[in-house]
């Protein structure tokens, strides 16, 4: 009887281990960026824990740290001289840009913002070799200034920003 008992104990034992060991690390929703609360991962994401997956996941964050901060500086920095977006159509190409078209968009922010508040909850990061792209929600709100009149533009999005390796950093190619 007490080598049923040891050996249902040993099985219980072994099964927990398998389970807990073998099973991959994801990223937490507390895991990444502590200290900014406008920055999170969904508690229902599934984003395996890896060099990759937190190095496209910190060009995000980068990227909306730069724009609250309104630094289009860093922002230029973190696009790839490649990038090219079709604004979410496939029917035409009238609405497509660039990266000429993308500092012209900066340009405009920068002169007519005042205030741009913008949350992001990081809903899937997906990774190849050289690509990667990150599916996230994010709430924003502008207040900028044209002429003399000065308003609030706000709401709740979803986006898929896409990357490309060049090099030993992750830029964004598509997706702004």
């Amino acid at each position: 009887m007490s080598s049923v008992r040891f050996l249902l104990g040993l099985t219980i034992l072994l099964s927990i281990f398998a389970t807990t060991a073998c099973s991959p690390n994801h990223i937490r929703a507390d895991d990444l960026y502590p200290d900014d609360p406008a920055f999170r991962v969904d508690d229902e994401a599934r984003i395996l824990d890896t060099l990759e997956a937190r190095q496209v996941l910190d060009v995000l964050a980068q990227y909306r740290q730069a724009l609250v901060r309104k630094d289009f500086g860093a922002l230029n920095r973190l696009v790839s001289q490649d990038y090219y977006d079709n604004a979410g159509t496939t029917h035409t190409t009238a609405d497509d840009y660039g990266l000429t078209e993308l500092r012209e968009a900066f340009e405009v922010m920068a002169r007519h913002a005042e205030t741009i508040q913008y949350k992001v909850v990081v809903k899937d990061v997906v990774i190849t070799t050289l690509r990667a792209h990150v599916d996230y929600e994010y709430e924003y709100a502008y207040q900028y200034k044209v002429g003399d009149e000065t308003t609030w533009d706000a709401g709740v999005e979803v986006n898929r920003l896409q990357m490309a390796r060049e090099g030993d950093l992750w830029r964004i190619v598509s997706g702004l």
